[in-house]
């Protein structure tokens, strides 16, 4: 059997239809006086939610149904609406009827009679307790999210499909620096250390992230205070919200890099050790055998042939011996003197010394060797020419280096030593011959240990190839630095220079 609904004469349903049909919870009070509101009407949704009659309802004072504490709450509600005459939108917790505890939310309506006086108020209440609970699982997991978040050590931050970043974790924060809304809306190009990243490749990682491929890579952040250091970023895609995102977690690998240089370093200089250890030993088993091999032959006929040699062949034999010691000797020193660098047992002991005094004292030990092959050395240095040098070591330079000039330098020759200050706060003190002179490619060569490289002197000299190796080491004790230029039959110029102490 159909019921038949009540048509009002203007064919719209009439107003206790809808007011009963509807499933918000609609109330009507009359305004008695102050603090006294009666219910005049209520609709079959507000009884079912209640579950209580409408006789229990009507003509009842909001006062009567309410315990004291709601009704404080509700009456301030409603003298506010009196006073203003306006409409009041609110969210009520409802525990005061027989069944679980409901959260609605209340429209108030002011009727206003002739005068513009208040004397009903009309409410409709929704039941908005699942929304609420929904609500409030979503907060709790955002807010267990949120803590997971922020409670990973490691940089989080989330960026969207164009690169921009939508949140980072307070692991981010305290890596760079930055607050969250400094971060908020830039790219991460906002974090890159200057000129240290591919900018185009890092956005590519992360487009390729975005279409779900896994990007890991070294990355050179810097900090607010402007403090640059490697991490290691991976990207992977996400959903954030219901967003298609970009997760990148990274993690500052400062102390990583650290023992990679460090052992890329002790690597280095292990090599470096094998390398004059296996010179060593070269020089040993080929140079020093060499000059003795030299000796022991001319020793050998001066002792098998002495009585039948004459004495012009004695005096030639033994003046091929006093060479060949002499060489022994001075490769012995260099050798000694190398290897005590090597071990760091040659101390750097700097003092104030007269450089033109240094120079004459050691172009006197020349003298004789200059005389024999005609060469004149000039020492061109200014008197009292102070300079803070270690002077054992200032002394060795000048001798290997003179005694190279000698050794290359034709009969006839010059060799200059000279001195000259920079406008970068060192004395370069040279030493100049207009000798054979060396190629390009054995310049190269000549001040490292593992590049084996020695030639006759113009008079058939021998030597080591150890002498230039040593004067720049020695020069590196004295925190100078060596530069050798020559050209072919023209000449050489080797310069070793030395800071000006202030």
């Amino acid at each position: 059997m159909k019921t038949k609904k009540k048509i009002s004469k203007t064919g719209l349903l009439d107003f206790e239809t809808i007011f009963n049909n509807v499933t918000d919870l609609i109330f009507l009070f009359r305004i008695e006086s102050e603090n006294k509101y009666i219910y005049e009407a209520v609709n079959k949704s507000y009884l079912k939610v209640s579950k209580i009659k409408e006789n229990q309802v009507i003509g009842k004072t909001l006062k009567e149904l309410l315990p004291a504490s709601t009704y404080k709450n509700v009456n301030k509600i409603y003298k506010n609406i009196i006073r203003s005459k306006k409409p009041v939108k609110v969210e009520e917790v409802w525990s005061e009827f027989p069944k679980d505890t409901i959260v609605v939310e209340t429209h108030y309506l002011p009727i206003l009679n002739d005068d513009n006086i208040v004397t009903h108020i009309l409410g409709s209440s929704r039941d908005i307790t699942d929304r609420k609970n929904r609500e409030k699982e979503l907060f709790d997991v955002q807010t267990t999210y949120k803590d997971l978040f922020d409670t990973v050590t490691e940089a989080i931050y989330i960026l969207d499909g164009n690169g921009n970043f939508i949140d980072v974790n307070d692991g981010a924060l305290k890596m760079y620096g930055f607050t969250k809304k400094e971060f908020i809306g830039k790219t991460p190009e906002f974090l890159s250390a200057p000129d240290m990243n591919d900018l185009n490749e890092t956005m590519s990682a992360l487009k390729r992230a975005f279409d779900g491929k896994m990007q890991i890579f070294k990355w050179w952040g810097r900090r607010k205070n402007k403090e640059i250091f490697p991490k290691e970023v991976i990207l992977n895609k996400a959903m954030y919200m219901g967003k298609e995102v970009v997760i990148a977690t990274a993690r500052d690998i400062t102390d990583r890099v650290f023992k990679e240089d460090t052992l890329r370093k002790y690597a280095l200089e292990l090599q470096s050790l094998n390398t004059s250890k296996d010179k060593f030993f070269s020089i040993i088993a080929h140079d020093l055998r060499s000059p003795f091999n030299g000796l022991l032959g001319f020793s050998k006929v001066l002792f098998e042939e002495f009585d039948e040699l004459t004495k012009d062949e004695l005096k030639e034999y033994i003046g091929y011996v006093y060479s060949s010691s002499k060489n022994v000797y001075k490769l012995i020193e260099n050798l000694l003197q190398w290897s005590r660098i090597q071990a760091g047992r040659l101390e750097f002991q700097p003092i104030k010394l007269d450089l033109y005094e240094e120079v004459y004292k050691v172009v006197n030990l020349f003298t004789s060797m200059a005389i024999e092959k005609k060469i004149v050395i000039e020492n061109t240095v200014a008197p009292n020419t102070i300079i803070w040098a270690d002077q054992n070591m200032t002394t060795s330079i000048l001798q290997n280096l003179i005694s190279n000039s000698l050794k290359f330098t034709n009969s006839g020759g010059t060799i200059v030593v000279q001195m000259q200050k920079t406008n970068t706060g060192y004395y370069e003190i040279s030493v100049l011959d207009n000798g054979i002179g060396i190629s390009p490619e054995n310049i190269k060569k000549l001040c490292k240990i593992d590049e084996h490289f020695s030639t006759v002197g113009t008079a058939n000299e021998e030597g080591s190839g150890l002498g230039l190796v040593l004067c720049k080491e020695m020069v590196d004790k004295n925190k100078g630095y060596f530069n050798i230029e020559s050209k072919k039959g023209e000449g050489t110029k080797i310069t070793f220079a030395i800071p000006i102490q202030k």
